[in-house]
């Protein structure tokens, strides 16, 4: 099975199991992509950050299911991203991202991990003096 067609039943099994029809693991990449370059200075809301985070649990979703020369074409595609999002963000120790998105322990690490700075990491700081 080449790679591509492999992609195409993955992408076929996941929306199967409830992923909506418009993702793909092209766009998903691209989407977290995307978050990684602008999370520092994100002015999104937080439910649009929650959001963009879902598109790396596709691809976590989508590397379990694939076979280990997709999982190795995923790990390189989403290698620059990852680490560029942990330069970007910082340990949400408080866990403020949880007061607007349900977080549990199996969740991915992306989870677990806020702005550093820019308009949604002031937004978050704001959250912390109202007791929550």
């Amino acid at each position: 099975m080449t790679l591509e067609s492999e992609i195409s039943r993955t992408e076929a099994e996941m929306h199967a199991a409830g992923w909506a029809a418009h993702t793909s693991l092209q766009r998903e990449l691209q989407t977290w992509r995307d978050l990684a370059a602008e999370v520092a200075a994100y002015t999104p809301t937080i439910d649009d950050y929650t959001n963009d985070l879902c598109s790396r649990d596709y691809i976590a979703k989508f590397s379990a299911a694939a076979s280990e020369g997709v999982q190795e074409y995923i790990a390189s595609a989403v290698a620059e991203a990852d680490d560029r999002f942990r330069a970007s963000t910082e340990p949400d120790v408080e866990g403020l991202v949880g007061h607007y998105f349900r977080i549990d322990d199996k969740d991915g690490w992306w989870w677990r991990r806020r702005p550093a700075g820019g308009p949604l990491a002031d937004y978050l700081a704001g959250r912390r003096g109202d007791g929550g």
